[in-house]
């Protein structure tokens, strides 16, 4: 584990050259270059300790490719180089074949011919830093290292906001659905809609943490820079075999086993919203059964996506978690159809109903459903934590003490008065399948403390007030009278 003092450091080492690159184009936009860079420098620093343990000294053949580019900081070309690398680096190691062919750090985006190398220049002096030091003694490295990958995805989702979509999930509320699915090591776990990857890291983190044994896992995103993100992410977190597909999950679904879709004993993910042209039209004949529950319409891919991840599910230790936007909690036609078959089959297991302004890219509130395939009652666990959180000026995020409530709440599974409300199936499916948490916990009303001290004072000054103008009405009422 770093400590505080270590993390700070490594924190501003990032910002540092977060800053190198606003300084000359959006940050945001150039998140995968500045990744790329941790991960030749990590994989440097990884050489240089084999070298090391080896007792071989550095000769021009086989020094590390960071202090390569080092070296050659000042020359005019230093961008094309670094590109050389890159592609290098992927014809070295197999699991970053693809990642960064559309990584050009020889581009205009950069700057011009003057002022690019300068840029690239002081941007390698920022990850050649003790900071940034990965070598020596390999957990350490390890951490130091995932720590970093962790504070840059995360300063790029706030830096692009709206513009950076939905590559990320927040990390309090990854924890949440971790604890919540409570992962053991060597599961499979799956995020269909992967995004940066932090999701599924933070599930095998949960599984690793009794045992140190991590979990299987496997993602498919459809956007090629957040595929090639989520591949950097998991080599710089340890887990570089894990399976990242790139392709349209609801569409050309990667993740098959014999032709067949894939199953899994955990399945999470916080899928786009707002998805419309999203194949409709070829779901009635989907080669793979996923929408045996109804056709979600054609313009809401919220069912789509719900309907491909409960048919990701292993039938035994099947159990799932999706953070939807709260209109998947109610509305009617094809989807309160939806609904209705998961209820019936006792699929729906609790719905968690999150604050607002939670992610960076929508300030929309957002609920968890929670699913699984082994329930044992016919009741379904509806909590309303819309209200828990630490508010901030652009976003508001959840506490430890919130993440424990809700996990403690859905663990005991027992109503508690404002906060929880155990449902049986049949009152559900009376209420016409609505989902909403607000239909079934009651918001308690805040109750001011009564001061009876302040109460009485005000009382004796209201009546003074009171008899001043009456006296003031009766000395009027005579002339009232005379005219």
């Amino acid at each position: 584990m770093l400590n505080q003092q270590s993390q700070q450091a490594i924190r501003q080492a990032i910002r540092r050259a977060v800053d190198t690159v606003s300084g000359i184009a959006h940050a945001g936009e150039f998140r995968n270059h500045l990744l790329a860079l941790l991960v030749v420098k990590y994989l440097s620093a990884q050489e240089i300790s084999r070298l090391s343990s080896l007792s071989v000294s550095s000769t021009k053949g086989d020094t590390p490719a960071f202090e390569v580019l080092l070296g050659a900081a000042q020359n005019a070309t230093i961008g094309a180089q670094i590109d050389e690398t890159l592609t290098e680096l992927e014809h070295k190691y197999p699991e970053l074949q693809g990642v960064f062919q559309d990584i050009r750090f020889e581009s205009a985006a950069l700057g011009n011919a003057e002022q690019r190398p300068r840029a690239l220049a002081h941007l390698l002096r920022c990850f050649e830093t003790p900071e940034l030091d990965f070598r020596g003694d390999f957990e350490q490295a390890h951490a130091a290292v995932a720590f970093a990958c962790d504070v840059l995805i995360q300063d790029m989702a706030v830096i692009s906001g709206r513009r950076g979509l939905d590559f990320f999930t927040p990390p309090a509320v990854s924890a949440l659905i971790a604890r919540l699915m409570q992962p053991k090591p060597g599961e499979s776990v799956c995020d269909p809609c992967c995004g940066s990857g932090n999701l599924l890291l933070t599930c095998s983190t949960a599984a690793c943490v009794p045992t140190g044994a991590a979990c299987q896992l496997y993602g498919q995103e459809k956007n090629g820079s957040t595929w090639a993100m989520a591949k950097m992410s998991m080599l710089l977190h340890g887990h570089a075999m894990a399976h990242m597909a790139l392709g349209d999950t609801l569409q050309d679904p990667k993740l098959l086993l014999d032709g067949r879709l894939r199953t899994f004993d955990v399945v999470v993910s916080s899928p786009p919203f707002g998805v419309k042209a999203w194949g409709q039209e070829r779901a009635a004949q989907d080669a793979y059964g996923r929408y045996r529950y109804g056709i979600p319409p054609r313009a809401a891919a919220d069912y789509a996506f719900l309907s491909h991840m409960v048919a990701a599910m292993k039938p035994d230790t099947g159990r799932m978690a999706a953070a939807v936007s709260l209109g998947v909690l109610f509305r009617g036609g094809a989807e309160q159809a939806i609904r209705e078959q998961l209820l019936r089959e006792g699929l729906i297991d609790a719905v968690i109903a999150l604050p607002p302004n939670l992610y960076t890219h929508t300030g929309l509130p957002v609920a968890l459903l929670v699913l699984k395939r082994q329930k044992t009652d016919e009741q379904v666990l509806f909590i309303d934590a819309s209200r828990d959180c630490e508010h901030g000026k652009t976003q508001n995020s959840l506490r430890d003490t919130d993440v424990a409530r809700i996990e403690a709440t859905y663990r005991a599974r027992q109503s508690i008065a404002g906060f929880a409300q155990l449902v049986p199936l049949k009152e559900i499916l009376h209420n016409g399948c609505t989902l909403s948490v607000a239909r079934y916990v009651e918001a308690l009303e805040e109750t001011q403390p009564v001061d009876a001290v302040a109460l009485r004072a005000e009382r004796a000054a209201l009546k003074a007030e009171l008899a001043e103008l009456e006296a003031k009405l009766e000395a009027m009422l005579p002339e009232s009278n005379h005219d």
